[in-house]
């Protein structure tokens, strides 16, 4: 996807940071981290949509031709590489690929809002660490806030905590920051998780 990049500079977004309405009209790819994609609705309530993670490309909306209005947000810290619409030779690829990806992602969202709650959250943690369905490796990831979790996965922070909590007593999720550290609720806390143990 390189030739695909152009002059313009990557963006870091910080957690809770919004990706202009100005952005949002141009192509981006995330590099590292993920965001939530929430549509606003005329009174300016939010619903959930999907998320989107490293590898996936923002901004297809806009190309297609599409009126709804959308809020993007990181969730963990991003960067995010610049697409040219202009330049790039096979966009019709690259809008079936991203088609793809945001119909992948719809069905993360339905798997993620029904069963039980802590197959829901292992579900998520699987997608946020980018972890290939037969991996039995360790892998990485930055957990988003108590807060934004419990609305990904339909259920409460006091909720999410007490399953996150339990995680890691079975040592499916270890936190691997610095322990001095201080940070609110979860955020950019770099966490270990144990793919063999998030079974689908």
């Amino acid at each position: 996807m390189k030739h695909h990049l152009t002059h313009r500079r990557a963006r870091h977004l910080e957690a809770r940071e919004e990706l202009s309405s100005r952005d949002m009209q141009l192509l981006w790819r995330i590099e590292s981290g993920s965001m939530r994609i929430d549509s606003v609705g005329e009174d300016g309530s939010l619903n959930f949509v999907r998320l989107a993670i490293a590898g996936d490309i923002l901004g297809m909306e806009h190309v297609a031709g599409l009126n709804e209005s959308l809020l993007i947000r990181a969730l963990v810290p991003v960067c995010l590489a610049p697409l040219n619409v202009v330049e790039t030779p096979q966009l019709m690829p690259l809008m079936l690929e991203s088609l793809s990806k945001v119909h992948q992602r719809c069905r993360e969202v339905v798997s993620m809002r029904t069963g039980a709650i802590e197959d829901r959250i292992k579900r998520l943690l699987r997608i946020l660490s980018v972890i290939e369905t037969n991996s039995d490796v360790s892998a990485t990831c930055n957990l988003p806030s108590l807060g934004n979790i419990a609305e990904i996965v339909h259920s409460t922070p006091e909720t999410v905590c007490r399953v996150l909590a339990s995680l890691r007593k079975q040592h499916v999720l270890e936190k691997t920051t610095p322990t001095n550290i201080r940070s609110k609720g979860l955020d950019f806390h770099q966490h270990r998780v144990a793919t063999h143990a998030l079974a689908a």
